[in-house]
């Protein structure tokens, strides 16, 4: 991890989180004096941005279920 400290801050974009209920950790973020997007619902994501202090900027996102599960289709009617 010697690579991390000598990055230049805010250098790092996009970076994606994924996480099982998104509301959950959307207030975790808030509580903790994060500030947060509001929450996008695409129907096969749902996302929301942030910045850390060093100001990189983060996509926290989750999946519906079926997604989630091995095996199962996502696509309707499969």
């Amino acid at each position: 991890m010697g690579d991390i400290p000598a990055m230049t801050p805010a250098s790092v974009k996009g970076l994606h989180l994924v996480v099982d209920d998104i509301n959950i950790a959307r207030d975790a973020l808030l509580k903790r004096g994060i500030a947060i997007g509001e929450v996008t619902d695409f129907k096969t994501v749902k996302s929301a941005e942030f910045r850390d202090p060093d100001g990189n900027s983060w996509l926290l996102q989750e999946f519906p279920p079926e997604v989630r599960q091995p095996g199962q289709s996502f696509s309707k009617g499969k």
